[in-house]
């Protein structure tokens, strides 16, 4: 169940929805901010699909009904009962009262993808629990990627040439968002969905701006690069070569 609480424009679209949400057998409610496309009902559980996801990081992963949304769930870092202090100022005053999650920081961050030209999923909206509760108080609700895999299952079933031009289409997107002015902060493979035209589309959108001096920019750029992430200090270093051409102004082949 949803409810619009304040509206705007000619259409009175909602800035903010109500939503009653059930995620598997258990029902939370969620204010949902810039709500965009979703229906009066949406129904989240899980599948193999968010089970495959799960398997690759700390968040929860659902899908709708009509299988058109994907959400993302992080819960909080600590628990209540355990570490009352940190929980009620990291998770409860910092996270919700201030509106600093997850689900937040990757909604504005996706905005900096896209307008730097990269690829995303749609986003549907983000929002945020203010029962104490719920322990998964940040949600994300964007585009279910069909006909997608995640960039680190493509770049291992590669060749070696595979993986080259696999590698040079990321530095290009890596570049990319540097002259935008950002550099991603978890940078990896899985947080790519290779569709079924090569197309690469950024899932986790977490990025933070690069420094103001012109000198620092460049080793913040080789700092995101690691060798765990990026299979191996072989490819890491291809990986630093190849961007720091294109960061010169080498043209991409």
């Amino acid at each position: 169940m949803s409810y619009d609480l304040l509206q705007t424009g000619p259409e009175k679209s909602p800035l903010v929805k109500l939503l009653d949400i059930p995620f598997d057998d258990r029902r939370r409610r969620y204010l949902i901010f810039h709500p965009r496309n979703l229906p009066d009902r949406l129904r989240l559980a899980s599948t193999t699909t968010t089970a495959a996801f799960e398997a690759l990081g700390s968040s929860r992963f659902y899908v709708s009904q009509d299988q058109r949304i994907l959400a993302k769930v992080v819960p909080d870092k600590y628990r209540k009962q355990r570490q009352p202090l940190k929980w009620m100022y990291r998770d409860y005053l910092e996270k919700r009262l201030l509106m600093q999650s997850d689900a937040r920081k990757e909604f504005l961050s996706r905005r900096i993808l896209r307008h730097a030209g990269l690829r995303v999923p749609d986003c549907y909206g983000w929002g945020i629990s203010f029962n104490p509760a719920n322990r998964n108080p940040s949600l994300l609700l964007m585009e279910q990627l069909h006909n997608a895999r995640v960039g680190g299952e493509v770049f291992d079933e590669l060749d070696e040439d595979g993986r080259q031009r696999f590698l040079e289409h990321f530095c290009q997107e890596v570049v990319q968002l540097a002259h935008a002015g950002y550099v991603h902060r978890d940078l990896h493979y899985n947080n790519l969905m290779v569709d079924d035209q090569g197309h690469l589309n950024w899932i986790d959108a977490h990025v933070r701006p690069l420094p103001r001096r012109t000198d620092e920019r460049w080793p913040a750029i080789q700092a995101s690069l690691t060798a765990s992430k990026l299979r191996g200090e072989a490819y890491r270093s291809l990986a630093e070569c190849r961007i720091g051409e294109l960061w010169a102004g080498k043209p991409a082949e």
